[in-house]
């Protein structure tokens, strides 16, 4: 009687084997499989690690919304608007410039200076949206390089068949194994991207929403002390 036994101990075996064979496949290994397009998916590995260290230094609070905004807004509540200037001159910052914008044209109308105000934010938040620019574009190149890796390597499997013919599985093998690993690196690269240009996406518009909730009552206050020194 014929027993399963034995082939499932084998076939056990065999995939004991093969796991040992994929677990001691190191990271050098695994770049090295991918063929030569693996090294631009590195350096675009490369470059969005050091766009998303900067971001990261570059989005925090106290560079986009300072305290010294936050004091010289209560100042402005306090009629004190000739000692604004030179607070926001020495702490630089996208909000503290939108403020300034406001002003510079607090003797115009309300309507004057809540567009030179609007003016100024959309520079200074599309500036802050534009250097997130990079992160999207290799997010969406690092894809584009992983399905070049995989045509060039199921193209390379059927050239070595055509001229070997199916007799060495090894030679299919080895170009569909270049077509999977740079597919797996560039999802690896483009994936990581995606999140973190949403992440950041989300800080700048969430500064702008907070600039915008403070600045709204200043507006009045400097168009109300301007109209009132007019009137007297």
């Amino acid at each position: 009687m014929f027993s399963v036994a034995p082939l499932f101990v084998s076939l056990v075996q065999s995939a004991g084997d093969a796991g040992e064979v994929v677990s001691s496949q190191s990271v050098w290994d695994f770049f090295v499989s991918g063929g030569l397009l693996m090294i631009p998916i590195l350096i675009c590995s490369v470059v969005a690690l050091a766009i998303t260290l900067d971001r990261s230094l570059a989005l925090r609070r106290e560079r986009i919304i300072p305290a010294a905004f936050d004091q010289a807004l209560a100042m402005i509540k306090e009629g004190r608007c000739d000692e604004v200037d030179p607070l926001l001159d020495g702490h630089p910052s996208p909000a503290s410039r939108i403020l300034q914008a406001g002003l510079r044209r607090c003797g115009l109308a309300l309507e004057d200076v809540e567009r030179g105000m609007e003016d100024q934010a959309g520079k200074e938040f599309g500036r802050l949206r534009g250097r997130l620019k990079p992160l999207n574009i290799l997010a969406n190149i690092t894809p584009l390089l992983g399905l070049l890796g995989t045509v060039v390597g199921i193209q390379e499997s059927f050239h070595r068949v055509v001229r070997t013919g199916l007799g060495r599985p090894e030679n299919l093998a080895s170009g569909i194994e270049v077509a999977l690993v740079t597919t797996i690196a560039g999802l690896s690269v483009a994936i990581p991207c995606l999140l973190v240009h949403a992440w950041f996406a989300t800080r700048v518009r969430q500064y702008l929403e907070e600039c915008d909730d403070k600045l709204a009552p200043v507006v009045e206050v400097l168009a109300a002390s301007r109209e009132q020194k007019d009137a007297a």
